[in-house]
Order: C-alpha cells, then structure tokens, then sequence
C-alpha cells in the first residue's frame, strides 16, 4: 500500500489545511476561467488573423483535446513527482502558455500555444480536489469544496463578461496575458506554501493505458467538436466517434486486467464499482450535458436574437455565478451536516424549475424576468457540482484521491463537450426547419419579414434546445436517488485505516 508523507498542522496563525484552499483558488480558477473566456473573442481573433470560423474553432478544439488526453496522467505524475511539484509545475506551464497565446502571429501558432497551456492546464483542477481532500477530513469536506466552488462557479459566469469587455473595450492579447499575474501570483504562493505529499512506492508508467486512452478521447473529442458544423452523419465524424468509443472500450479491457495483476494502472476503472462513485459520476455527466452544455445557448439567445454586444451579453448572465457561489458555500456546510442528498435534490429542483422557464423564452422576454432566473439557475448549479465531487470521492481511498478526481474531471469534461455538440446541432438544425417552414407557409417577400421568420425560427429551436436539458435533468434526479453515502463517522473510520501523515 502507498504511504503518504504530508504536514498536517501548522504551528500558530493559519491551520495549514486553509492555506491549501487560498493556493489552489488560483490554478482551478484560471483553468476553468480559460475555458469560457476565449469563446466572445473568437470575432476578433477572426478579423485579426483573417481566417474563416471553422479554423478559427481550432482555438476550442486544440484545448479541449489537448485537456482530454492529459488529465488522464494526472495521478501518475502526481506520484513520480510529488503533488505540490507538479502542481507548480503545471501552473507554470498554464502561465507560460497563456503569454505565449498573447503573443501569437497567426493562428497556427495560437492554436499551439493553446496545447502547451491547456497541457498545463489539464491537471489543475484534479490536483486542487486532491490537495483538498488529503487535508481536510471527510466532516468538512463538504466547506472545503464549497469555497474551491468560488472558482469552479464564478470562472463560468465571468469569462464571457470579462471576455466581452476586453473585446468590446481592448484587444485580444489581453484575454491571455489577464492569466500571467494571477499565475505568477499563485506559483510563488505555492512554492512557498504548500508542503510536499510523495508516496512510498513510485510506479511506472502505463504506456498502454495512455496509448489507448489518447486515442479514444481524442478521437471522440475530435468527432463532438466537429459534429455541430460538418454534420452527426459526416463520414469521419462517425469513424471518429467508433473508432474513439472501440479504443476507449479496449482502454478499459487493459486498465482493469493492469490493476488486476497488482500494478498500477493509469487509471482504475474499478472505481466505477464504487457505489457512489459511480451513482456521482452518473449524475455529474448529465448535469455537465445540460448545465455546462446549455452554455452555449445563452449567447445564441442574447446576441443573436435579442442583439446584445459581447460585453451586455455576459452581463446579464452575471447574477449566475454570484448565487452559485453563495449556494456552493452554504450548501458545503449542509453536506458536512447532513449528506450530499439534502443539498443535491433541492439543486436539480432550482435548476429544472429555471431550464423550464428557460423553454418559455421569446425575443420579448423582460430582461428582468431573464436575470432572476439566471440568478434561479445560479442557485441550482452551487447546490449540485461541489456535493457530488464530496458524493464521488466519499469512500475512495486517500490513495486514490488524485485517479478518482482526474477520472471525474474527465467524465465532466468529455458530456460538457458533448452537451455543447448536441445542443448546437439541434438549434442549428430545428432553426433551419422551422425558419423553412415559415417561409413556405407565408412566402415573404420583403428582408424584414424574411428576418423574423429568422428570428422565430432561432427562438422556437432554443425552445427545443432548452426542452432537452430539461430531460436531462430529471434523469439526473434517479441517479441522485440512487446515490448512498455513508455517515462521515464511518469514512473517518474507514480513513483511519490508511497510512497516517507524517511530517516533512
């Protein structure tokens, strides 16, 4: 069994284990951040470069691929390389990254630039999670996760207003350099703060497992991102996405005879046979689909239909991230307390309540009407994400802390990309029918009325669109329902087992 080594308590002023909740705010904010931010700038970087939208999706693309096949390691080089090490090195590869990203010509450089940051930024989160949970002890996990959800809730909501003002009022390099002070910030915090957690027993590395598991998921990732512009039925979106889902099956066939044979494997695909491990992960991939997916139907609706700029876009969605954060806060504190299922059902409450007034929406919706349920919404998502990464890690062993959360980090991220592939076909593709059906019904004649056809036809497909996560989400009431955890009393037990931290 792995022994961990690690400083538990600190001599006077701050417990340590709230020292590692103010380094770690910085990695998962940016990574997250980073994600979102760059979508309102893809306009300007599109004038800038003088390229058409498809290879200006590159941008998204590279990064999500690039996320996708490196989260995966996670747990092996937080092994090899100690968990404070390879965070810091991973922040400085995000860092680096993003001033390289700033200082690109064209696009082909940008969208390199964009796979050594995202190579750093792959792990951040994961790490964040791990660092988390070795310290605080299962009764306050719940708090813990709760304020890391400051980063994971407010980076959705903010990076298309700070990306839409910095668009609207300055240029594009900005969208990458606002990274570097925050990055340069966090680094020395954590060479400075955090203490080393290293392991008795170094693996090596599943050269396999990794061989198999770059191939499925760039594959698969490859096929979803392509799908919404060249079609589900394009002939290399579907050898893509078979292929992908063939080599993600034998990845899985020689992970579990890896960790069946004693050795470390790159990631044990036997925690899906934790109960809730499994129910968690289940959830959190619908709730990714539809929550994190649905994103993307925002600044369809506020720009192109109600004719927003960049910046008022991201504005209004605002209120978002504010109640998320207060919910994620005081929802942490309810979990410690009660369980996860307390805070998790009254979440997908919020949210589906939201999702259907969401399917009501018109082009003359009030503004306000559209805030308070951005703020409703905001509630739902600071209830659910923090509770069940608490729910999925609640009866894994301290060793297998940094595997689970990578693991649970890339089932997130593989239905956040599919949620955003599904939806934007469906708008695309109900717009068209409807916008078809319109027209031949009343034959226009005059570009106004051509336009509102346009219009009711893009309205009618959000409809739809918002119909669908709304499904999504009452799946994700049975998954919750069949989600048990057990008592914290058990799991500090069931801890007390395991190697005892020792002081380096």
């Amino acid at each position: 069994m792995q022994a961990f080594t690690s400083t538990k308590h600190r001599e006077g002023g701050i417990p340590y284990k709230w020292i590692v909740v103010i380094v770690v705010l910085f990695g998962s904010f940016m990574s997250i951040l980073d994600q979102t931010i760059v979508n309102n700038a893809l306009p300007r970087l599109q004038s800038a470069f003088g390229v058409d939208f498809n290879s200006l999706q590159w941008i998204i693309t590279a990064y999500t691929l690039t996320q996708g096949v490196v989260t995966p390691t996670t747990a092996f080089f937080s092994n090899r390389l100690g968990t404070k090490r390879f965070y810091v090195i991973a922040l400085a590869i995000f860092t680096l990254g993003s001033a390289l990203c700033g200082l690109a010509w064209n696009l082909p450089v940008l969208i390199f630039f964009r796979i050594v940051q995202a190579i750093g930024g792959a792990a951040l989160f994961p790490l964040a999670i791990t660092l988390l949970f070795t310290e605080f002890p299962p009764h306050q996990r719940g708090l813990a996760t709760g304020i890391l959800g400051i980063s994971a809730l407010m980076a959705p909501a903010i990076g298309p207003t700070l990306g839409g003002y910095i668009v609207t009022y300055a240029d594009w390099p900005l969208i990458f350099y606002v990274n570097v002070p925050v990055g340069v910030i966090g680094i020395i915090l954590a060479l400075f703060l955090l203490r080393e957690h290293t392991t008795a027993n170094k693996v090596s590395f599943d050269l396999p497992g990794f061989i198999f598991a770059a191939l499925g998921l760039t594959a698969l990732l490859y096929a979803i991102s392509n799908a919404t512009s060249a079609g589900w039925n394009s002939p290399y979106v579907l050898s893509s996405l078979i292929g992908g889902l063939c080599a993600l099956l034998l990845f899985g066939l020689i992970e579990f005879n890896i960790a069946r044979r004693g050795k470390q494997p790159l990631v044990d695909v036997r925690l899906f046979a934790n109960g809730p491990f499994l129910c968690s992960n289940i959830a959190s991939a619908l709730i990714s689909f539809g929550f994190f997916g649905g994103l993307i139907l925002f600044p369809i609706y506020t720009q192109n239909l109600r004719g927003l700029d960049a910046f008022y876009s991201g504005l209004v969605t605002l209120p978002l991230s504010i109640t998320s954060m207060l919910a994620a806060i005081v929802g942490g504190r309810i979990v410690d307390r009660f369980g996860p299922r307390v805070v998790l059902f009254p979440g997908l409450v919020f949210m589906a309540l939201s999702t259907w007034q969401l399917t009501q929406m018109t082009q003359t919706t009030s503004y306000t009407w559209f805030v308070l349920n951005m703020a409703l919404r905001g509630l739902g998502l600071g209830c659910l994400l923090q509770p069940l990464t608490v729910s999925a890690l609640s009866r894994v062993p301290r060793t297998q802390f940094a595997q689970a959360s990578s693991l649970n980090t890339v089932v997130r991220f593989v239905f956040t990309s599919l949620g955003i592939a599904v939806l934007a076909t469906v708008v695309q593709n109900r717009a068209a029918t409807y916008s078809s059906d319109l027209a031949h019904l009343l034959q226009p004649t005059t570009h106004s009325t051509l336009e509102l056809i346009r219009k009711h036809g893009l309205e009618l497909a959000l409809q739809d669109a918002f119909w669908i996560t709304l499904v999504i989400f009452l799946l994700a009431f049975l998954a919750v329902a069949f989600l048990r955890v057990q008592r914290h009393g058990e799991e500090e037990k069931s801890e007390a087992v395991e190697p005892t931290a020792q002081r380096v």
